[in-house]
């Protein structure tokens, strides 16, 4: 999706402070593919709780807390912000896993 898309993939993907963090990295995409990894699995929480009907990539944020672990930033119109996602990756391959807790 970056080789074919590029810039624009990103802008309706991630919000600035994502495109911001995997740019800033040796190898920007495969920490895109742990976002949008993690971007999936949270969004299809959200839409299976039936808590809202749906949702943006780019009202999901994923940042970094000071020890490195992925945070989830509060989502709009979501009444929990209790959101927690683990994201891995090796060589080519990201995965993800995401719990909402209602």
């Amino acid at each position: 999706m970056l080789r074919k898309h590029g810039n624009r993939f990103k802008q309706k993907t991630f919000t600035p402070d994502e495109i911001a963090y995997c740019d800033g990295k040796a190898n920007p995409a495969i920490h895109y593919a742990g976002r949008f990894a993690a971007k999936e699995a949270i969004k299809k929480c959200i839409l299976s709780s039936e808590a809202i009907d749906q949702i943006d990539f780019t009202a999901i944020e994923i940042l970094n807390a000071s020890n490195g672990a992925p945070v989830v930033s509060p989502i709009n119109n979501l009444s929990t912000t209790d959101v927690k996602v683990s994201i891995s990756h090796e060589s080519d391959y990201a995965i993800a896993m995401a719990i909402l807790i209602l």
